[in-house]
Formats: structure tokens, C-alpha cells, sequence
């Protein structure tokens, strides 16, 4: 009966690598979510990026940036436009864009089937009465408002493509 080497090195597999540059502090942290509900064992390692605010623009060229990822998602606002000139660069480097119009608490107010406000402002104080801004920016109160099944069961194109990111 033969034994296994101890001493001979076991065969690894590349993981793959993917990114999400995302805008702000609230798209970080509702990633890092995300990535602690469907990142364990997808086999995928996913890094999160924020670009620190400003503008779809700045989002772009923070992804360029940072090249040699297998997969990268820009998560932006609509609230300001993103110049064609940059969507095109984005698209040349194989970017996939998730855009939430008119800003990610919109996006989140649609996941829980709430009416969607036209207008940044009235998305944000609307979303409040489920998160306090600086609830917003903790990854680990998205718990209490987005469970892992309702963002598993969720058709919303951005929420796919998002969770696509961990083999989902």
C-alpha cells in the first residue's frame, strides 16, 4: 500500500480575479456585503475598490488604474453623466458598467420594491427611514435590511450583474 509524499507539493489552480471600482463609501460598503454573503467558495477573488466620490468619470480612470483583473464592474451614479469618451474607453478595457440612476439608494429602494423618487435627494431620505447615513457606510447593517435571499431571489439587472461578479 502506497503513501502520499508529504513532502510533494500539491497541484493550485489560478483563482480568478475580479474588481468592482465602485464611487463612494455607500456602494464600498453595500460590496463588502455582497462579497461577505457570496464570495466564500465561489472561487473567485474579488477586490473593492472606491474611488473616493466625484464623478463616473473619476471611476473610469481609477479602473485603468488598476489593471490584471480577469473581470472589472464600474458601480456608478447617474446623477452625473459619464462623457461618452470614457464609456468608450471603459468598454475598450472590457469594463462592464452597473450604473444606478439616479443614485444607489434608488437602486436599493427598487430591491425593496419601495417607489423610486426622481430626485437624488428625495432617494436618499427616503432610503433613511431604513439606514442612517452612517449606517450606510457600515457593510455589516446591510444585514438587517437586505437579506442574502432577497438579493439571491432579486431580477434586477445591477443585483445580477453584481452577484455574476461571485459565480452566481
Amino acid at each position: 500500500m502506497s503513501r502520499s509524499n508529504p513532502n510533494k507539493r500539491k497541484h493550485r489552480e489560478a483563482r480568478k480575479t475580479a474588481q468592482i471600482v465602485v464611487e463612494g463609501f455607500t456602494e464600498e460598503a453595500f460590496c463588502k456585503y455582497l462579497k461577505s454573503e457570496f464570495a466564500r467558495d465561489c472561487g473567485i477573488n474579488v477586490e473593492i475598490h472606491n474611488s473616493r466620490g466625484g464623478s463616473p468619470m473619476d471611476i473610469v480612470k481609477s479602473a485603468l488604474k488598476r489593471p490584471g483583473f480577469d473581470r472589472t464592474l464600474l458601480v456608478y451614479d447617474t446623477d452625473l453623466d459619464l462623457p461618452d469618451v470614457w464609456a468608450a474607453k471603459a468598454r475598450r478595457a472590457g469594463h462592464e458598467m452597473v450604473a444606478s440612476t439616479p443614485c444607489i439608494e434608488a437602486l436599493f429602494l427598487e430591491i425593496l420594491g419601495e417607489r423610486v423618487p426622481p430626485d437624488t435627494d428625495e432617494c436618499k431620505r427616503a432610503f433613511s427611514k431604513y439606514m442612517t447615513d452612517p449606517q450606510k457606510c457600515a457593510y455589516r447593517c446591510y444585514g438587517k435590511v437586505f437579506s442574502k435571499e432577497l438579493l439571491a431571489g432579486s431580477s434586477h439587472p445591477s443585483i445580477k450583474r453584481l452577484l455574476s461578479v461571485f459565480g452566481r
